[in-house]
C-alpha cells in the first residue's frame, strides 16, 4: 500500500509549527522535503516538534465555595492549555514567499559575482587586444612612412642614374659615329656606273 506524500505546508498547518524551522531542521537530518515529507521524515519531525504528551492525572474536582449571604456559586475558569489555534482563520489573503530567501540572495550574490568576473576579464582581453593593435598599427606605419622615403629617393636615385647612363651612352654613340664617318665601309656594293 503507497501513501501520497505529506507536504511541508501541511505538515506544519496541522501541527501548528513553523515551516521554516522543520525544513531547515528535515535538511540538516538528510531528509528531502521537495517531493513532500516521507513516513520517516513525518516520523522524525512528530517526535522532534510534537513529543507525546505526558499522562496527566485527571484533575480533582474544583472545590465548592459557598458565600453566606450573596448565594453566588463560583464556575471554573476555561482551561486554554493544549489548545491548538490556525492563525490562519484570521486571514483572508495568502502571502507568495521564498522558503529561503538568505539562502536565494547568496546564489544570486554569488552567480552576480561571476558575471561581473566575466565582464573584467572581457574588457581587460580587449583593452590588452587594443593595445596590440596600436602597437602593430604603430610600427606598421613606421614601415609604411620609411618605405614611402626609399620610394621617392629610388625614384630620385634611378632617374639620375638613368638620365647619367643615356648621356653616356649617347656619347659612346656620337664617338662611335665619328669614327665610322672617317671611312668607307669595306663592304659597300660599288654604285652602277660610277
Amino acid at each position: 500500500m503507497t501513501t501520497e506524500p505529506v507536504s511541508l505546508h501541511a505538515f506544519c498547518r496541522d501541527n501548528g509549527l513553523a515551516k521554516t524551522t522543520v525544513r531547515r531542521w528535515l535538511n540538516e537530518n538528510n531528509f528531502s522535503t521537495s517531493d513532500g515529507l516521507s513516513p520517516e521524515a513525518i516520523a522524525s519531525a512528530t517526535a522532534q516538534f510534537c513529543p507525546a504528551p505526558a499522562p496527566t492525572e485527571p484533575a480533582a474536582p474544583a472545590p465548592m465555595t459557598i458565600h453566606t449571604g450573596n448565594h453566588c456559586t463560583s464556575i471554573d475558569l476555561p482551561n486554554y492549555q493544549g489548545m491548538t489555534i490556525d492563525l490562519g482563520q484570521f486571514r483572508d489573503s495568502s502571502a507568495l514567499v521564498i522558503d529561503d530567501p538568505l539562502a536565494v540572495a547568496a546564489q544570486f550574490l554569488k552567480t552576480a559575482d561571476l558575471i561581473q568576473g566575466a565582464l573584467g576579464a572581457d574588457i581587460a582581453a580587449r583593452e590588452q587586444r587594443l593595445q596590440a593593435t596600436k602597437q602593430a598599427q604603430q610600427a606598421v606605419a613606421a614601415k609604411a612612412q620609411e618605405l614611402s622615403l626609399e620610394q621617392r629617393l629610388y625614384k630620385l636615385q634611378t632617374g639620375q642614374l638613368d638620365q647619367a647612363q643615356t648621356d653616356e651612352t649617347t656619347a659612346l654613340a656620337d664617338a662611335l659615329a665619328a669614327l665610322q664617318s672617317l671611312g668607307k665601309p669595306a663592304d659597300e656594293p660599288a654604285a652602277p656606273g660610277a
